[in-house]
């Protein structure tokens, strides 16, 4: 488990990190704090305005990352948030016997606290965790699924055929013709049917498929270059439609909204790792692939995972919530812009209120 994960765990679990401090917390003062002598992983302070500096780590079963703690916990010692401050290493119990008996030693030798957490307790927390924050913030959220739809662009494919026979209800045989191939396989348009009907740019009613609203304002704002290329599909979304896709995406509908209800799960991934690593190969590491699966609740293997997370991505950036870092490691950073934040928040005010409309209590009236 990788430390960000642990950090986030604690810090929302203030009852057990405290425990493992074997110090009564009355508040974070604050995390990642950047100064002169290095970025300290968080501060906390209890009741009697006593301040203590955290220096958290995993396992440290290698000489370079113990010397690298030591260093760094030494520096924290030149920052003082009281006249009553003291520090600590937090490190994973699961290091290498001959390894705690030196943190050990080093504490001792120069007045820092050494205390421990187990890695494998931090896992079930952090499950649990995610689980309790998914209720509070309103309903229990459905989990993602994944679907071979790589960007939302792709919707020029299945809606372009409204506005070519300039009818605003197809039937079957009409809407498929883009799909035509020598299985006549449906399972490539079931994808595509399955992201516009999340979108509500049409209904199906009696086999036929009907434009909504959404669905006329999408099509009357087709980016006009489509006439010029059979790649329908690599034509980006004009501002019109990406303004539509993002109303619909924040209306609040969110039952049998498949799509919808992924980039949610994205935007909580981002919330989690602080954005930290997006996988850009299969075979990424198996402890946060782990972390992936535990907080959309699903099992996916590495394969799968990448996929998901990478159309996901995807749908973010064309919708401008979120920008990518791209690396030369194994993986890519990702934050969100202004405008994700926003949504972001939409999504989590919407789920509030949801939850509070079906917990209404009318015990005042009694």
């Amino acid at each position: 488990m990788i430390e960000s994960l642990v950090q986030w765990t604690l810090l929302n679990n203030l009852k057990e990190l405290g425990n493992a401090l074997d110090f009564g917390i009355s508040k974070v003062i604050g995390q990642e704090i950047t100064t002169d002598f290095g970025r300290i992983d968080f501060v906390l302070s209890n009741s009697a305005n006593h301040y203590r500096v955290v220096e958290l780590e995993t396992r440290l079963d290698s000489k370079i990352k113990l010397d690298y703690c030591f260093y760094q916990i030494l520096n924290y010692k030149n920052v003082k948030f009281s006249d009553s401050t003291d520090y600590c290493i937090l490190f994973a119990e699961e290091t290498i016997d001959k390894n705690k008996k030196l943190i050990e030693k080093f504490g001792n030798d120069n007045n820092i606290l050494i205390k421990s957490y187990s890695i494998e307790s931090v896992k079930e927390l952090y499950s649990k965790t995610v689980e309790r924050l998914s209720l509070n913030v309103g309903l229990a959220m459905p989990n993602p699924k994944n679907y071979t739809i790589g960007y939302l662009r792709w919707l020029g494919k299945i809606m372009k055929t409204f506005r070519d026979l300039e009818k605003q209800e197809l039937t079957f045989e009409e809407i498929f013709v883009p799909f035509q191939n020598k299985s006549k396989s449906r399972t490539n348009f079931n994808c595509y049917e399955r992201i516009a009907l999340d979108f509500e740019l049409f209904t199906i009613k009696n086999s036929r498929y009907v434009l909504s609203e959404y669905g006329k304002i999408f099509v009357d704002n087709i980016n006009p270059f489509v006439d010029c290329t059979s790649k329908v599909s690599s034509i980006d979304l004009t501002n019109e439609q990406k303004r539509l896709l993002l109303k619909i995406l924040t209306n609040g509908s969110w039952q049998d909204k498949i799509h919808k209800v992924n980039i949610y799960w994205f935007l909580r991934f981002i919330e989690v790792t602080n954005g930290h690593w997006l996988p850009k190969k299969h075979d990424f590491d198996r402890n946060r692939l782990d972390i992936a699966n535990g907080l959309f609740n699903v099992s996916y293997n590495g394969r799968t995972m990448h996929e998901f997370l990478t159309w996901c991505c995807n749908y973010c950036i064309e919708l401008g919530l979120i920008e990518k870092l791209k690396s030369t490691s194994d993986y890519d950073q990702v934050f969100l812009t202004p405008l994700g934040v926003e949504v972001n928040n939409l999504f989590s005010l919407d789920l509030a209120l949801k939850k509070s409309r079906m917990n209404l209590s009318f015990k005042y009236l009694e």
